[in-house]
């Protein structure tokens, strides 16, 4: 089974039609969704709760705003699949590319990256984002494919060992490069937001750029158990899980 890990932060206008494609897509496919509510402002829990079961799904309620990487590796505490995709929720990691990701998995393979491919965005935003993910890249000597993203499928096990992180704020893609996991890529056409302008703006991504080289500097001095309480007692605000015949 693939459990789809998506983060949910000012997402209120997309959620709907992201459940109803990937309903769609988990006829073919068994699956079941974390929806991780980062203490969203808008009404996105509301329209979490009002979801449909017709792929079974968690809400996971953190307390306070974590970010992206924390979120998605809350996320994770709580996925029961062999294989974890995290995307997400504004509808540019497109659900129906999931299927060709999890087939670019190889035995050898930890984590297997979409490569972003289009003019999802601005020239001048796609030119620092290149030049952020070309230093990701060198940095992690090679390991992190060019242009990728969090739209990608991880190995449950893999991921396990991001937890131990989580409350020392970690940038994901840092943790991946740090941890030494064996990646791979397959080219993916990214859609432009439907919300027009990515919030990526060159300061957020300057500061992503320090949370990469402090996660990379990162110690293991953490035990999973510890880090499960932590979640538990300091970001985890009450998580539910609906299915079809509940």
């Amino acid at each position: 089974m693939l459990s789809i890990v998506v983060p949910v932060y000012k997402s209120a206008s997309t959620l709907e039609a992201l459940h109803e494609r990937i309903s769609q897509m988990a006829a073919n496919m068994p699956c079941e969704v974390v929806y991780v509510n980062d203490a969203s402002p808008d009404h996105s829990l509301s329209i979490l709760r009002s979801l449909p079961p017709a792929v079974p799904f968690h809400i996971v309620n953190l307390k306070t705003n974590a970010g992206q990487s924390a979120a998605l590796i809350a996320g994770m505490a709580f996925a029961r699949g062999e294989m974890i995709a995290t995307m997400d929720a504004d509808l540019q990691d497109e659900p129906e590319n999931l299927s060709l990701l999890m087939s670019a998995m190889r035995p050898d393979t930890d984590v297997v990256f979409a490569q972003r491919q289009g003019q999802y965005e601005s020239p001048g935003r796609l030119f620092t984002s290149f030049l952020f993910k070309g230093m990701v890249h060198l940095v992690s000597r090679r390991r992190i494919p060019m242009n990728a993203g969090l739209f990608m499928v991880i190995r449950r096990e893999a991921a396990s060992r991001f937890l131990p992180y989580l409350s020392r704020q970690p940038y994901l893609i840092g943790l991946i490069a740090k941890t030494g996991l064996r990646c791979a890529s397959v080219g993916v056409e990214r859609p432009r937001n439907a919300q027009q302008e990515t919030s990526y703006t060159f300061r957020k991504r300057m500061r992503v750029a320090a949370s990469f080289f402090r996660t990379m500097r990162l110690d293991h001095s953490q035990a999973e158990e510890s880090a499960r309480e932590w979640l538990n007692s300091h970001l985890l605000a009450d998580h539910s899980y609906i299915a079809e015949k509940q």
